[in-house]
């Protein structure tokens, strides 16, 4: 692909970024639709061009390692500062209980399917490794998308206030337990050489544990420092510079072979909760002084990097799905329609004895797309899982992970879509009958 192109196709996909976000902000249909077909469009070109060859993947599985740690950093940094601290633990108990429930939940499910699949001879793996692959596969679409999900519950207006809370912490929470937990399953699978659960549960504590002590002290001690030079010019790309230092310091004291990019992963959410909350969290130690906290300048100026980054990783994995293996499409919709009956499940748990309203429940129910981590760990760890350094599987099992990740990721925005406009259909007609 020569240089014109290669700017063309960059400048379609900031154009289409841009009107996509456009459009959710007035229809609620999220941009991931618009973006994951463009660059399915794309990568089906290119593939007829001859210009994707196993070399060019090779390339571009390589880079995506690259791209995706640079992603995984920007989005849970951009999470941790635009996570309100007091509505956190006022909706905690519920949004806990919706977060475990549905990422369990679905990580049962897609292990169930998988193994399922595998012991009927339709998917060519033994019952072992379908096992590590449902377990890998369950938890890289078991969580849902903040910038899609905040957004979106802020603008029904009869949605009730816990109900936007309780779905924004499964928001916010659901993107690192999904980076760790597939971290953690990596880590099992690459270096350990051994699908050992209670090593992942072990593994799983200490990575949170000690992201979280590291991203905390950190980001107390950048606090009053960034407070002193936040009236410089471009004074925000020194705090970015600064969180790839905090993820890079955390990976390195771990062990990149002992779950340290999990722990980074962890430490630089922590790091940008105690930015986006130091008045907060000053206040609640009872320090004298004057709190200070991220400024409006530098969150937009981070809000700005995770829209890039999130519009090239949705088109990024359009281009490469391939739908070599038609049995992977049927998969995705097995486990995106159980996705759905479990959603229901996890919704009436969480809001047993809630005093939640029935168009709250509805709500909760559809609302529960998948994103930019799920695209993020499917296009990074799918390859590596299932080639010679990881599993082995063979080539028939090629482009297994992005496949089935890119039919939930669309599945969810198109149900999230259909759904949140029925209903809003539905409670505009009600409030003209009460009008009346």
């Amino acid at each position: 692909m020569d240089v014109i192109s290669v700017l063309v196709t960059l400048g379609v996909i900031m154009i289409l970024g841009f009107i996509g976000n456009y459009i959710f902000n007035r229809t609620q249909i999220p941009s991931i639709v618009w973006l994951l077909l463009f660059g399915l469009i794309v990568g089906s070109i290119i593939r007829s061009q001859g210009i994707i060859n196993i070399n060019n993947e090779y390339l571009l599985n390589a880079f995506s390692e690259f791209f995706a740690a640079i992603a995984i950093i920007i989005i849970l940094f951009d999470g941790g500062i635009n996570t309100d601290l007091y509505q956190l633990f006022k909706g905690a108990p519920r949004g806990l209980i919706l977060t475990i429930t549905g990422f369990c939940l679905s990580l049962l499910a897609t292990i169930l399917i998988i193994v399922g699949l595998a012991s009927v001879g339709i998917l060519p793996i033994s019952i072992e490794n379908s096992l590590a692959v449902g377990a890998i596969l369950g938890a890289i679409i078991g969580g849902t998308s903040s910038p899609i999900v905040i957004p979106l519950a802020s603008k029904l207006k009869n949605l009730q206030e816990k109900t936007k809370v309780v779905l924004s912490i499964e928001s916010i929470i659901t993107d690192p337990l999904a980076i760790v937990v597939v971290l953690a399953g990596i880590y099992m699978i690459l270096v350990a050489k051994s699908p050992d659960f209670t090593l992942g549960i072990k593994s799983l504590v200490s990575t949170f544990s000690i992201g979280i002590v590291i991203g905390v002290a950190l980001g107390f001690v950048w606090l009053p420092i960034m407070h002193k030079v936040k009236k410089e010019q471009f004074s925000y790309v020194l705090t970015l510079a600064v969180v790839f230092l905090v993820y890079c310091l955390t990976a390195a004291l771990v062990g990149i072979d002992e779950g340290g990019t999990g722990a980074g992963a962890i430490s630089c959410l922590m790091f940008g909760l105690v930015l986006g909350n130091g008045k907060k969290i000053l206040k609640m130690v009872k320090y004298e002084g004057a709190g200070f906290e991220i400024d409006r300048q530098t969150k937009e100026f981070h809000s700005l990097t995770s829209f890039l980054i999130r519009t090239f990783f949705f088109v990024y994995l359009g281009i490469m799905v391939s739908f070599k293996n038609a049995g992977f499409i049927l998969i995705g919709i097995i486990v995106l329609l159980a996705l759905l009956a479990l959603r229901y499940l996890a919704v009436q748990i969480t809001t047993f004895r809630g005093g939640f309203e029935k168009d709250d429940k509805q709500t909760m129910m559809v609302i529960m797309p998948r994103g930019l981590a799920a695209a993020i760990l499917a296009i990074s760890f799918g390859q590596r899982i299932v080639g010679p350094e990881g599993m082995n599987l063979g080539e028939i099992m090629n482009g297994f992970f992005e496949d089935i990740s890119f039919v939930v990721i669309l599945g969810t925005a198109i149900v999230t879509t259909v759904g949140v406009s029925l209903i809003s259909y539905y409670e505009g007609k009600k409030t003209k009958k009460s009008e009346i």
